[in-house]
């Protein structure tokens, strides 16, 4: 994540805020999809000094705390003793509204990139599902890339933090050649003995970065430094590469390095400095179990599609998984609708049924008494000729 930096020694009392730099940064870096467990509740039964009623946190035997009496604002929660009013379900959570429960799959938590999963409400606790993403080695979706730690990580993205807009990866003999020397400005790390070392050819792209474009120096610090490499070419002229140095400590990661998780081929994945297949993440095994119809999270459990049912998306449900909450509210009006438009269709197919078995019937009628007409036999005898009266009157 990005640096932030809080300055402790000028200031008294000890600073409450990050600075609108840092705070940017953070938001920059949540957005990417980093501090994946940021959007998880933290463990209190061993902070803040104890258990206390007041300290606005909800601890072993509380039901609320929205602080102290004087600062409460929580008309769901009784401050004095941290329980909830009458009539009250719940007073915190992004699953409580109006001192109820938000039905199940309402959404609480939307997804922060192609590599993350949304989150729903359960119905049975006030509290959002913890994060979940999709399993490392998953395609990122309308990326070329692959999910790692919830992120999808890419060169062109990298490139982009390093040099600023404009920014793109180098060639492929850029990383090649500067990262087979073995040194500072171009390696795929430290060996066991703690020198830099060269990368193999198909490792090239998990060692130091290389881009071309963007702004004339590093954006990401005063501390950062541009490493320019000219390159010859076989058929003439000479491509520009262009890495970065960062003077950090020796217990700090080189941020010029190509990140874990980048593609660096098809199907393969930087992973300890090494271009790996993404089978090492078992995903395709994992994604099996999901029938088609889901994905698989970072938990090994399928995230299901709207109208199929966790675990294994193999039958009718609401969708998403046991960790995320269903996708689908259980819509009472949207069943009866579904139930009313079934309904009228039937009739109306059963009206256009009775209407062509009346048309059928009158067109069988007509034709039986037709036939009869044509076969009924001609009088034998005059007399059986109907007689016709005429009947005159002379004036």
């Amino acid at each position: 994540m990005a640096n932030i930096w809080v300055d402790v020694a000028s200031r008294y009392p000890f600073p409450m805020v990050f600075s609108s730099c840092s705070r940017k940064d953070l938001e920059t870096s949540l957005e990417k999809g980093m501090g994946m467990c940021l959007f998880n509740l933290p463990e209190v039964k061993q902070s803040f000094g104890g258990q206390k009623c007041g300290n606005g946190y909800v601890e072993e035997g509380e039901e609320c705390d929205c602080g102290e009496p004087e600062e409460c604002m929580n008309r769901c929660c009784n401050a004095s003793t941290c329980t909830l009013k009458p009539d009250a379900v719940c007073a915190h959570g992004l699953c409580c509204e109006d001192c109820q429960l938000k039905p199940a799959g309402t959404a609480c938590r939307g997804s922060s990139n192609s590599c993350d999963l949304p989150e729903f409400c359960t119905g049975t606790g006030p509290q959002c599902p913890a994060n979940v993403y999709l399993h490392d080695g998953h395609p990122c979706q309308g990326v070329d890339g692959y999910c790692y730690n919830g992120i999808c990580q890419t060169h062109e993205q990298q490139c982009v933090t390093l040099w600023g807009p404009g920014a793109k990866p180098a060639p492929g003999i850029c990383f090649e050649r500067v990262n087979s020397a073995g040194d500072p400005y171009g390696n795929c790390g430290k060996d066991s003995k703690s020198s830099f070392a060269k990368c193999e050819r198909r490792d090239a792209k998990c060692g130091k970065i290389q881009c071309q474009g963007g702004a004339s120096r590093p954006v990401i610090g005063t501390n950062a430094v541009s490493i320019e490499t000219n390159i010859p070419l076989q058929e003439g002229g000479r491509i520009l590469c262009r890495g970065t140095h960062v003077y950090l400590g020796d217990d700090m990661p080189d941020p010029g390095l190509v990140l874990a998780g980048t593609k660096c081929a098809d199907g393969k994945i930087c992973l300890n400095r090494r271009c790996q297949n993404i089978s090492v993440f078992g995903v395709h095994e994992c994604a099996m179990q999901c029938h088609g119809r889901g994905v698989c999270n970072n938990r090994k459990n399928c995230h299901c599609e709207a109208h199929w049912a966790p675990p294994f998306c193999d039958k009718f449900g609401f969708g998403g998984s046991t960790d995320s909450g269903p996708i689908r509210q259980a819509d009472s009006q949207g069943l009866t609708i579904g139930i009313l438009v079934t309904i009228l269709c039937l009739l109306a197919a059963g009206f256009v049924v009775y209407l062509k078995r009346k048309t059928m019937i009158r067109l069988l009628f007509t034709n039986k008494k037709t036939t009869i007409e044509k076969l009924r036999p001609a009088p034998k005898y005059p007399h059986q000729v109907p007689r016709t009266t005429y009947t005159a009157y002379i004036k």
